[in-house]
């Protein structure tokens, strides 16, 4: 009973403001719930790293930052994290260290997660659709019809919308990058980003690479994947994924989707990768990063 007293005494203490801390906490109690990932608490973490990216709308966003330490350079990979992840956390947080030790500087960005409705409808185009009942009368079924254009279009811009605010911050990112020397980065998705930062890429001419790492791509994204990539580019893709069931047989079938097109410049190499990836899997996802930079 003792400790738990003192225990509840220190807590009272430690959650009192200091004096004129009290407008920075505000800021910061903002910042955290507009964006999800607490960027200021992580800023203050990682004050050595932390970059703020100034994005089209005046509003800013946090990047960590790391440039190589190991010379000659071997260039540059900007890194955006699964959706609902940290610049800081998991994998992307390890290739920060793992692959500036290996020349290569890394810009991580952390990724809010997507609206809700969004996820609801990927998970259900991942569902076979069932069999079409029954036609109802014709006001029924005009009724139905208009509801669900409505829910669409209302869905589409809610994605779109998304998928604007990661490239602002893509932009941004390379700008940075560009900013400090670093001319054609290489661009990495993890998981569902894999999507985004391909997507991004396509209008992109000053880049490298775009590194696929555990990709996740939704149904309506997979068929398009090989028209996307069959046109003419100046960069590279490498397919990282997991060697387990999970991980080859969706990646078997994107490599054969991209041989039927005739994709060049595609690379598929299965790997030991955790379930989601995590942070341990990071020294070996940079050694194969490193050697196909290399290349």
């Amino acid at each position: 009973m003792l400790l738990a007293g003192l225990a509840l005494t220190v807590s009272a203490q430690e959650s009192e403001p200091e004096p004129g801390q009290g407008t920075q906490q505000a800021m910061e109690s903002r910042a955290t719930a507009v964006t999800g990932l607490g960027e200021w608490s992580l800023a203050r973490m990682f004050p050595e790293r932390a970059v703020w990216l100034d994005l089209d709308d005046d509003s800013r966003a946090l990047a960590l930052f790391q440039p190589e330490l190991k010379t000659p350079a071997r260039g540059a990979l900007i890194v955006l994290a699964n959706e609902g992840q940290t610049a800081a956390e998991g994998l992307a947080g390890g290739l920060l260290d793992t692959l500036a030790e290996r020349g290569v500087a890394v810009m991580t960005l952390g990724l809010r997660p997507p609206p809700e409705s969004v996820v609801r409808r990927r998970q259900q185009r991942l569902v076979p659709e069932p069999q079409e009942p029954a036609p109802p009368e014709d006001d029924q079924l005009q009724s139905s019809v208009m509801i669900d254009v409505a829910e669409e279009e209302a869905l589409d811009e809610v994605m779109s919308d998304y998928r604007n605010s990661i490239r602002e911050l893509l932009d941004a990112a390379a700008g940075e990058l560009q900013r400090r020397g670093y001319e054609r980065p290489a661009v990495s998705g993890i998981g569902w980003s894999a999507d985004y930062v391909t997507a991004w890429a396509l209008g992109q001419g000053a880049l490298s690479g775009v590194i696929w790492l555990a990709p996740r791509f939704s149904g309506e994204r997979l068929p398009e994947l090989p028209a996307m990539l069959s046109a003419d580019r100046p960069w590279r893709v490498l397919d990282l994924h997991a060697m387990d069931d999970a991980g080859r047989h969706p990646a078997v079938a994107r490599a054969a989707a991209l041989a039927r097109e005739q994709v060049s410049g595609y690379r598929r190499q299965p790997m030991a990768l955790s379930n989601p990836p995590q942070r341990a899997d990071a020294e070996r996802v940079a050694s194969r990063i490193q050697a196909w930079m290399n290349r």
